[in-house]
């Protein structure tokens, strides 16, 4: 049956919005509560990497803002010891690279490297930790925007050219640092990768590529060390779940993080957690 008095325009207002994601879009963390969890590691994890290789660690980052110590990186959290390896900002600024003997949480049960760049807030860099886990500061070697190293300074006591992975309860973890009291780091991050290698300096510059986004996935070129990557996460998108795109399975959860830099596109123009949505979409 038809209506001779048939609305002509519909009672309901739908909209569709989508977020369109690319190679420069990122994660951000808030400094507060923010991190990914990778799940549970052990000394056979694919990341508890060891000096037999050594390790090459590589990411895009940007801190809005400085001065305080930032955790970004721990490859076997725990919550009473130093267990594995870490990445960090300190409070002045610089990275650093430590390893741990999995036995307390003093100075005696690490070993740390930390470069002389002071980076400056927002602003990206691409950051590459090369180490064999050497006590001298020789074997680690930090490389802020190309393939010219920092000078290090070595500080901790533990002796030991290797981490050490032995422990209960351990996981991966970006953004947050155990033993003591929580502390959390505020920045943006897209493309971590981690090698069970020394990646030389032919394999740096192709994968700085010159200040662009490239996959670490393939070879290319003169990168020829794909092989090797245990862990590789792109922090692009969009998902609550990040992917181990290394295929080594550390798959992570994200809490709080948000996704930043997408375009946002919709049916009618529109407004969701303070993100303007175009409307675009025909």
């Amino acid at each position: 049956m038809s209506l001779t008095n048939a609305p002509s325009t519909s009672n309901v207002s739908e909209n569709w919005i989508a977020q369109l994601f690319h190679q420069n879009s990122y994660l951000s963390f808030d400094g507060t509560d923010d991190y990914i969890d990778l799940g549970e590691t052990t000394s056979s994890s694919p990341i508890a990497i060891g000096s037999s290789t050594g390790i090459t660690i590589a990411f895009w980052i940007n801190f809005p803002t400085l001065g305080a110590a930032e955790p970004i990186f721990r490859s076997h959290d725990h919550a009473t010891n130093y267990v594995g390896y870490a990445v960090d900002k300190n409070s002045s600024n610089q990275i650093s690279f430590s390893w741990y003997d999995g036995s307390g949480s003093g100075s005696g049960d690490r070993r740390t490297m930390t470069g002389d760049t002071a980076l400056s807030a927002d602003t990206w860099y691409f950051v590459i930790i090369t180490s064999t886990f050497a006590n001298a500061t020789s074997g680690t070697k930090i490389y802020i925007n190309g393939t010219t190293s920092d000078s290090i300074t070595a500080s901790g006591t533990y002796s030991g050219t290797y981490p050490v992975y032995s422990g209960s309860s351990l996981n991966g973890i970006i953004g947050q640092k155990l033993p003591s009291t929580d502390i959390w780091g505020e920045f943006k991050l897209r493309n971590l990768g981690i090698w069970a290698a020394v990646l030389d300096s032919a394999n740096l510059t192709v994968i700085y590529n010159s200040g662009n986004f490239l996959s670490f996935l393939q070879d290319n070129g003169n990168y020829d060390e794909s092989s090797a990557l245990k862990g590789y996460w792109e922090f692009n998108n969009g998902d609550n779940i990040i992917q181990d795109k290394s295929g080594n399975g550390a798959h992570g959860t994200i809490t709080g993080g948000v996704y930043e830099d997408f375009l946002p596109i919709a049916l009618s123009d529109t407004t969701v957690d303070d993100v303007f949505y175009h409307g675009t979409i025909t």
